[in-house]
């Protein structure tokens, strides 16, 4: 699977999430409004086909999520600041990987030295502070910077 051709970071991240986003500005809204539950679905899919290293509830607590659906409530700003995060991540390692998914998904599930042994998708989904460390490590990669 690979990511679909987009012309900027929002609307690759968008697509990650099956959301429609016109601008950078239009997904920030989004996100204050707060991502419909069918967003973290897409996402799981769409970065993780097999469900080999990756399930909703590793993004979203089982409980929180499993109450959003029952009461057909979008999620939170924070739990979709939470999405929006992981997404980003995994739109740069795409983007860095030339949208080959077994790959992006190799380097995500992969422990890294410079994350303590942990791998960049755990760093990157329990807050936007781990994302942006895993982004930081990624822009230093391309950028050919040593850590």
């Amino acid at each position: 699977m690979t990511i679909a051709p987009a012309t900027s970071e929002a609307s690759r991240t968008a697509w990650l999430l099956g959301l429609r986003a016109d601008s950078d500005l239009d997904l920030v809204r989004r996100v204050e409004r707060g991502f419909p539950t069918k967003a973290a679905d897409t996402l799981a899919r769409r970065l993780d086909p097999r469900g080999e290293y990756l399930r909703v509830t590793d993004i979203i607590p089982k409980s929180t999520y499993h109450r959003r659906i029952k009461a057909k409530e979008p999620f939170s700003k924070e739990e979709s600041e939470k999405l929006f995060s992981l997404a980003k991540v995994f739109a740069e390692v795409a983007r860095q990987y030339h949208n080959d998914m077994a790959r992006v998904g190799q380097f995500m599930a992969r422990k890294h030295a410079l994350l303590d042994g942990q791998t960049p998708l755990d760093v990157a989904k329990k807050t936007s502070a781990g994302a942006d460390l895993v982004l930081k490590i990624l822009a230093q990669a391309d950028a050919g910077v040593a850590a």
